[in-house]
């Protein structure tokens, strides 16, 4: 019977390769007992793939049987091999028995024994190498054709995926269904199909010693005949892809309707095989995205790529799509560097909020004043090369005590709660912030009139928790911690009352400080490791208020109007980052506010009745890219 003519040759030439050692220079060793073990990445270099990959070595090698020497063995024992899949039929493996890799799993997978088509060949007989030639055509077609192999491969293709470690696959002869599956592995990978031809083409050049001894132990014409069983020819293979063409139209199509091999499984096996050197858009993209890009190519040599995880998914497809589809700017947690800056700049928030009744300038010596305030606020960054837009909510209250110690010192102090919410590059922060706040005036001559001096200070607990939508259906990644915030401010002013208006201008350096903790984030994947986020913030202020001359409204009401413009000019490095780690990667991303100057505008209007008044501010905020709006209402009561 053919088949069985086959094998006793094949076990012949393996009884002879010992004499036919190798010296090619390739990237994995040459064995003396195993002349066609191979790397499927490669010969002499590893291949390249479509869309600028390369094939990693020490994946998936390819052989004939396993009857290593000793050395050998030694060398087998060194590359980690984790999975042996046979893919012989019983009587070729007690013919040949395996020497197992140490610690390796093996499992027997029969390609063709159990099969309608196998059991067919072994039957046929033939006189000459037309024969024979037609026959291994009509093998490779069987591959494809033949539903018991289909299934035999389905087999060995997902359990090459959920292999753990390097995994070796092999036949007897290490040409047939091995090249069959190393041919189908490289198309998967996505090499090109002149190269998947020299690789299978490889068998000949590999084997050559020991095809040649076994044809010199041959009567020349029985050599004649089965000399083309012993090597492969382009037309073997050819014939196999061609069936795939013909039956289902592409490699994709046998892989997904032939075998049954989800797209998932497709994909773990190229992302065990193919590191992508560039990712699709990555080189036209900057700051933010430039780094979310970097860390999504680097965890290609990471535990979540070439496995079932949705990192694997996601990049695979990505490859496929030609786009990293949005993820590049959500993966290295963006928000989390907006959120601080956000939160460095509320200093300015509550000291503009406190300043209406902070002074004590309306107070007599001695004079009480109770007062409260709401907080409101809004500013947004558009987006740019360097980050993605980002937007700013504030609302919360403060309650306060201002007094008139003497002519020429007032102080204050107040409580509160103020909530933040930041959004950016899909995610969302929300900062409760619990605070208290103290200041004082001292005036040269008299609170009324003249140069001063004022400072003040502020001090809260934050709690902080965020979420952030990755997209690419790489799930949500939820954090929280905790921390403070302080802040510290110091001007000089003069006031000036003049007919109908006061106008009081100073300049002052504020400084602001936020601790929060590191936090390990959770629910995806890609959840990271964010570091403790610490920074500090100087910046220098000018401020130019108006008060006017109260108007008569009747009943005892009086109406103020008032005019406030700022500007506020960062000092030093005034970018804020953050740092994330996955995996031992790092990824450090920049908070899309940065400029170094803003400018702010307000009015307000203040109706009061004796002791009472009540009333509201309303502001701008522009600076860079930046743009926003801030305002509140407030009451206060003096006794």
């Amino acid at each position: 019977m053919l088949l069985r003519v086959l094998f006793s040759l094949s076990a012949l030439s393996l009884s002879i390769a010992a004499q036919a050692a190798g010296t090619y220079d390739l990237d994995t060793p040459r064995l003396t007992g195993i002349d066609n073990f191979r790397d499927i990445a490669g010969t002499t270099t590893a291949y390249t793939t479509v869309n600028d990959g390369t094939m990693r070595s020490g994946v998936f090698y390819r052989s004939n049987a396993l009857t290593p020497t000793a050395s050998d063995l030694a060398t087998l024992n060194s590359l980690g091999i984790s999975n042996v899949y046979d893919l012989r039929t019983p009587s070729e493996i007690a013919a040949t028995p395996d020497t197992l890799p140490s610690g390796a799993v093996y499992q027997n997978i029969d390609i063709i024994g159990g099969t309608a088509s196998g059991a067919n060949v072994t039957n046929i007989s033939f006189t000459s190498a037309a024969q024979a030639v037609a026959m291994m055509e009509e093998t490779n077609r069987a591959f494809v054709s033949d539903s018991g192999m289909r299934s035999q491969f389905s087999a060995l293709f997902n359990e090459l995926a959920a292999a753990d470690g390097a995994a070796l696959f092999h036949c007897t002869a290490g040409k047939d269904r091995t090249g069959w599956t190393a041919a189908v592995l490289l198309s998967i990978a996505g090499v090109d199909s002149a190269t998947i031809m020299e690789n299978y083409l490889a068998t000949n050049d590999y084997t050559a010693a020991r095809v040649a001894a076994t044809l010199a132990a041959l009567p020349a014409s029985m050599a004649a005949i089965y000399e083309p069983l012993l090597g492969v020819q382009a037309s073997y293979l050819q014939a196999g892809l061609d069936e795939v063409t013909a039956e289902y139209g592409s490699m994709d199509n046998y892989l997904k309707e032939g075998l049954g091999l989800s797209q998932e499984t497709i994909y773990v096996l190229r992302g065990k095989m193919v590191f992508y050197n560039s990712l699709p858009g990555a080189a036209d993209l900057q700051g933010n995205s430039a780094a979310g890009a970097r860390l999504l190519s680097q965890l290609q040599n990471s535990s979540l790529s070439g496995d079932y995880t949705a990192y694997n998914y996601y990049l695979q497809s990505a490859i496929d799509a030609g786009t990293l589809g949005g993820v590049e700017a959500t993966v290295g947690g963006q928000v989390h560097a907006d959120a601080v800056s956000y939160l460095l700049r509320q200093g300015a928030l509550l000291d503009n909020a406190a300043a209406p009744y902070a002074s004590g300038t309306d107070l007599k010596i001695g004079q009480y004043r109770l007062w409260t305030t709401a907080l409101a606020g809004y500013q947004g960054t558009d987006g740019s090369s360097r980050a993605a837009s980002s937007n700013e909510h504030t609302q919360g209250m403060m309650v306060g005590i201002t007094q008139r110690f003497s002519e020429q010192l007032s102080a204050h102090a107040g409580f509160g709660y103020s909530n933040g919410s930041v959004g950016a590059a899909g995610g969302d922060v929300d900062t409760d912030l619990t605070f208290i706040k103290a200041g004082a005036r001292f005036a040269f001559d008299t609170l009324d009139r003249g140069l001063f001096l004022e400072a003040g200070l502020s001090g809260g607990w934050l709690d902080y928790d965020s979420k952030r939508e990755l997209g690419g259906g790489l799930g949500v990644a939820k954090g929280d911690t905790d921390g403070t915030l302080a802040g510290a401010s110091l001007a000089l002013g003069y006031r000036m009352p003049m007919s109908g208006v006061t106008v009081e201008p100073s300049l002052g350096v504020r400084v602001s400080r936020v601790d929060l903790d590191g936090f390990q984030e959770k629910g995806s994947e890609l959840a990271l490791q964010v570091e403790a986020l610490k920074e500090t913030r100087r910046s220098a202020f000018a401020n130019v208020k108006a008060t006017f001359a109260a108007h008569e409204l009747g009943a005892g009401w009086q109406l103020t109007p008032g005019l406030d413009v700022g500007y506020e000019h960062a000092l030093g490095n005034h970018d804020v980052d953050s740092q994330g780690h996955l995996l031992g990667l790092d990824v450090e991303q920049r908070a899309a506010f940065d400029s170094r100057d803003q400018f702010s505008g307000g009015f307000s209007l203040t109706a009061s009745q004796g002791d009472f008044s009540v009333g509201a501010d309303l502001g701008v905020i522009t600076g860079g890219d930046s743009h926003g709006v801030s305002g509140n209402l407030k009451a206060s009561y003096q006794f």
